[in-house]
């Protein structure tokens, strides 16, 4: 569910591309366990692809990406989010591709709930910063080491880690750069102090 939850976050909040690398499986930082049905995750993917690529002006491409997302839907057998507004967007945009300049995508609910990067648990805030960072030019490693820190703690969801991760997946483009910036030094600080420790085992 974290993938799904994450890339769902990821594109309520506008960020299209990185919901995309999310649902496609291609975020450096990964969910642990098992996710959404494959099926879902792929035309979810698809329907990513499609509203990027229309925003580039391919509308080829994302004619084939739509047309894909709705068989990958037509296939899948799952009740956490509701399909019928995204699959009503494909079909608009397959008979108009402006559609897709006119209005924008619907956003996506999962349990009922619309999911934004700032709300979110600690692994899914990760797997979306992870994202941002890649496609950024951040250093991804600096949010799986947030992430490890985090999860060492005996309340992980409330260290000053987990709340950088969603100030970070969350933030507008223009602060992500001082926030990245603190990210890093809190997570330096930790690697010092673990370097530390090593050393007096040595």
């Amino acid at each position: 569910m974290t993938r799904l939850l994450a890339g769902a976050a990821a594109h309520n909040a506008g960020q299209y591309g990185v919901a995309r690398t999310i649902w496609a499986g291609e975020a450096p930082v990964s969910p642990d366990g098992n996710d959404a049905d494959d099926r879902l995750l792929e035309g979810l993917a698809a329907f990513g692809t499609a509203i990027v690529e229309s925003r580039r002006g391919a509308w080829d491409a994302a004619l084939d990406a739509a047309t894909e997302a709705e068989l990958a839907f037509e296939a899948t057998d799952q009740d956490r989010i509701d399909l019928a507004p995204i699959e009503r967007w494909l079909a608009a945009f397959g008979t108009d591709p402006e559609t897709a300049e006119r209005s924008p995508p619907p956003t996506i609910a999962v349990d009922g709930d619309r999911p934004m990067p700032g709300e979110l648990p600690l692994a899914a805030a990760a797997v979306v910063a992870g994202a941002v960072a890649a496609t950024r030019g951040d250093d991804p490693d600096v949010v799986a080491d947030a992430l490890r820190f985090a999860r060492g703690n005996e309340h992980p969801e409330t260290t000053r880690y987990a709340t950088f991760l969603r100030d970070y997946a969350a933030a507008e483009s223009g602060e992500r750069g001082i926030v990245f910036e603190r990210l890093s030094g809190v997570v330096a600080r930790q690697r010092r102090k673990e370097d530390d420790v090593e050393g007096l085992f040595k």
